[in-house]
């Protein structure tokens, strides 16, 4: 299965396994021309979609390759009803890359043992939070190419947490808990400021990836492919 989008001038990316587009914004925002590719429908995702199994997608043809499988084989949930036996996804994405395209994979820090070399993020990087709170939301991703996150600035405010359908000001030993979770405006307004993100549903944002997170990767490997680009127009 083919996918096929691009504008003029801008390099090409597909998310896989895209969800409603938090990776899908960062890349755009990097400067990609994306297209998404989720099995289920994503109503709400804001540019070119194929609803598809992402392992079936052909991925030549793309500058960059973003994969985010599904985490929940990996997870501390893994072995609770309706997890039991998830499987584990990350080596058949990994091997499906095209061996001359950028490509990054993204994943849960309890699939680090999966994963080789990977780097990890944090809201704290990129200065993420909401009504007093700081965002953390550790992912971990593993690429193709260097990356160079700055180091986590986790500091004395509580932690928000956007899960479940929920915002939460988590537990102590994650940065801090109020007495009950109430937000101005409400759980979707905390979680949308918090994420970076304003266009989905409560249940989207639990399951999404601040799109700074894929900024920042999509500009470290924008600077390799703008390069290649201007030598192959000369």
């Amino acid at each position: 299965m083919t996918v096929a989008s691009h504008q003029c001038g801008r390099p090409r990316a597909i998310d896989l396994c895209c969800k409603a587009g938090g990776v899908s914004m960062g890349l755009h925002r990097a400067g990609f021309d994306v297209v998404g590719v989720d099995v289920e429908p994503q109503p709400r995702y804001p540019f070119p979609f194929m609803q598809a199994d992402a392992l079936t997608v052909d991925l030549h043809g793309f500058d960059f390759i973003w994969a985010s499988p599904h985490c929940q084989g990996y997870t501390a949930l893994r072995h609770a009803p309706g997890t039991k036996g998830k499987p584990l996804m990350i080596g058949r994405f990994r091997d499906r890359m095209p061996v001359k395209a950028l490509w990054a994979i993204e994943n849960v820090e309890a699939a680090a043992w999966d994963m080789r070399d990977p780097v990890t993020l944090c809201g704290s990087m990129f200065g993420l939070g909401a009504q007093g709170c700081q965002l953390q939301r550790h992912r971990l991703i593993e690429a193709n190419f260097d990356l160079e996150p700055p180091p986590c600035a986790h500091d004395d405010r509580p932690v928000i947490g956007v899960y479940g359908g929920h915002a939460r000001r988590r537990a102590a030993s994650a940065g801090g808990r109020g007495t009950r979770d109430v937000w101005e405006g409400g759980h979707k307004a905390a979680a949308s400021e918090a994420m970076g993100i304003d266009w989905m549903t409560l249940g989207e944002l639990s399951e999404a990836i601040p799109p700074a997170y894929a900024e920042f990767v999509g500009r470290a490997a924008m600077r390799l492919i703008r390069p290649e680009m201007r030598e192959a127009a000369e």
